[in-house]
């Protein structure tokens, strides 16, 4: 196509008419998510059973996709140092797993702890034999620790990065043998906007959601060689029960939610006090589908402008 050409093309794109042939161009700059089928792939969820997990379930599988619901499924927290909100139960694994069949695609529910290699590898096992390998690994569990640096205990700080550093390692040295077999493998991995600045109250978060973005891109070098994309998605606050707890209202110094919402209307540039699970969902499954296949190594931040204060 010479230039006259390219000219004329653009001005028939703009009038709303196709010249011939250019309607095949114009798909292959790419498919919107919601456009994308999943059908015949299989995606491995953890911290799955309520949350953005859950919403990534969901959105998966209205797109077709086989769904693997990983969680710890323990209100305990297995004996983590856990305090202001609670864990999911296996009613929560239970019911999202429901859920998901619901929407008529394969899907199970697998009860173990990211922190347990062992548990995830048999776990992967599973879901490949049963639903057909593994295409797409989200990495979305993780645990938050309301105190200062200063305040923190050492078994508290320790649980934080064993959940939410080496639970991800876990999750693809899971998965990652599966990923390979697979024609368009995906891994994406949950930061945070407490990934991109320092945080006040929750420095133990925040730490290990820089450490997952270094993960992240360390992971797209890596295995972009067999044609495995790796990007992270770093959200603002978004209505959850581990944002909505009391832990995250005593963390920002608050006396009530309202507080916290009105805080956060000012540092959002779009004007909203948090975002939505299915926002994170949305933008996780344009990361996994094949509009998104040279995108790799990417933060997509899903911040309503907040990520607008960063300094790069």
């Amino acid at each position: 196509m010479n230039r006259k050409q390219f000219l004329s093309m653009g001005a028939t794109l703009a009038t709303g008419a196709l010249m011939p042939g250019a309607a095949s161009i114009v798909q292959s700059a790419g498919t919107f998510y919601k456009d994308a089928s999943f059908k015949g792939k299989t995606a491995f969820i953890t911290g799955a059973a309520r949350g953005i997990g859950l919403a990534t379930a969901l959105e998966l599988a209205r797109l077709g996709a086989n769904i693997a619901l990983v969680d710890i499924a323990d209100r305990s927290g297995a004996g983590m140092a856990i305090d202001g909100y609670r864990l999911s139960g296996q009613e929560d694994l239970d019911a999202a797993l429901r859920q998901v069949q619901a929407l008529g695609v394969k899907a199970m529910a697998i009860r173990a702890d990211v922190r347990d290699l062992s548990a995830m590898k048999v776990g992967a096992r599973q879901a490949a034999l049963e639903l057909g390998g593994i295409d797409i690994v989200v990495a979305n569990a993780g645990i938050v620790a309301w105190s200062t640096i200063e305040g923190s205990g050492e078994k508290q700080w320790k649980d934080v990065i064993d959940v939410n550093i080496n639970g991800v390692v876990n999750t693809v040295w899971a998965t990652i043998g599966e990923l390979k077999k697979s024609k368009a493998g995906r891994i994406i991995t949950l930061s945070s906007i407490g990934g991109r600045m320092g945080v006040v109250g929750n420095g133990a978060y925040s730490t290990t959601k820089w450490a997952v973005i270094g993960l992240t891109k360390s992971l797209a070098l890596e295995l972009g060689k067999y044609g495995i994309t790796v990007n992270a998605v770093a959200p603002t606050a978004v209505n959850t029960p581990m944002y909505r707890s009391e832990g995250q209202v005593r963390s920002t110094g608050m006396s009530s939610a309202s507080d916290q919402d009105k805080a956060m209307l000012g540092y959002h540039a779009l004007g909203v006090p948090a975002v939505e699970p299915e926002d994170i969902a949305a933008a996780i499954a344009y990361l996994a589908s094949e509009g998104a296949r040279y995108v790799s190594g990417l933060v997509l931040d899903v911040a309503a402008g907040g990520n607008a204060h960063y300094s790069a």
